[in-house]
């Protein structure tokens, strides 16, 4: 009967109590990686969003160069056409360093938000999570 009551002092509450807390890390753990694929899944809406909405900009920022080249065209003939020529390019190139930028932006929201849900799961110092391991999965984001 002594032995029990030492052994259940002694031994088993604490080892409950250990058990108990390493319980409560696991599912801190848990909680803060789904709270971490939500923010990543949000973050992907908001870069299909902002895709999207420069796709829009694009396609009514080239569909107003082709009006312009129309006219020009019609007014100039063949000098005006290559200017047309020269403004869809260069609208192109536009379009295509905003949605680079705004991809940009994405990727390093992304890797700032990978890298917390990291630090959060593993419960390491942030001088401790590995660059490398952010990137990759931010480029698992990507396809």
């Amino acid at each position: 009967m002594i032995l029990l009551v030492v052994l259940t002092r002694f031994v088993y509450r604490p080892l409950m109590k250990m058990v108990e807390e390493r319980r409560k890390r696991i599912e801190f753990g848990i909680k803060a990686g789904e709270k971490g694929v939500k923010i990543i899944n949000e973050a992907e809406e908001e870069k299909a969003g902002i895709i999207k909405k420069a796709d829009i900009q694009a396609v009514g920022i080239i569909s107003e160069a082709e009006k312009n080249a129309q006219k020009k065209a019609q007014e100039i003939g063949l000098q005006a056409d290559k200017k047309a020529q020269q403004a869809l390019q260069e609208t192109m190139l536009i379009a295509e360093r905003k949605e680079k930028e705004q991809m940009d932006k994405v990727e390093a929201e992304a890797k700032k938000l990978v890298k917390e849900a990291i630090i959060k799961t593993v419960q390491l110092s942030p001088n401790q999570v590995d660059e490398k391991l952010i990137e990759e999965a931010v480029r698992g984001l990507r396809t």
